[in-house]
C-alpha cells in the first residue's frame, strides 16, 4: 500500500467520529491490561478490603481489652483471682492443712 492509499484511507476513516472511538476506546483498552492497571486496580481493591477487615477486628480486640483492663483494676476481681488462681487466703479465710501421713 503505498503512502497515497493509506493517507486516503486515513481520511476516510476520520470521517467516521464513531468508528474512530471504537478504535481509540480497543487502543485504550488493550493498553490497560498490557499495562497491567488492571490487575493493580483490584488487587489495591482487595488490599483495601483487607486492612477494613483488620481495623475492624483490631477495634473489637481494643474494645475487649479495655473492658479486660476496667475489670482488672476492681478490687473485687483481683481478690477473687488471688482465691481461684493463687490459692491465697484471705483474713477471714479457714484454712485446713491434712498431712499425707
Amino acid at each position: 500500500m503505498s503512502y497515497s492509499k493509506f493517507g486516503k484511507w486515513l481520511r476516510r476513516f476520520l470521517n467516521h467520529p464513531y468508528k474512530v472511538a471504537i478504535f481509540c476506546g480497543f487502543i485504550f483498552t488493550v493498553s490497560i491490561f498490557l499495562n497491567g492497571n488492571i490487575w493493580r486496580l483490584w488487587s489495591l481493591h482487595r488490599d483495601f478490603d483487607h486492612i477494613n477487615l483488620e481495623i475492624s477486628q483490631a477495634k473489637e480486640a481494643n474494645t475487649s481489652l479495655q473492658a479486660q483492663l476496667k475489670q482488672a483494676k476492681d478490687p473485687v476481681f483481683i481478690e477473687h483471682h488471688a482465691h481461684d488462681k493463687l490459692d491465697l487466703a484471705g483474713e477471714d479465710d479457714l484454712v485446713f492443712v491434712f498431712s499425707d501421713q
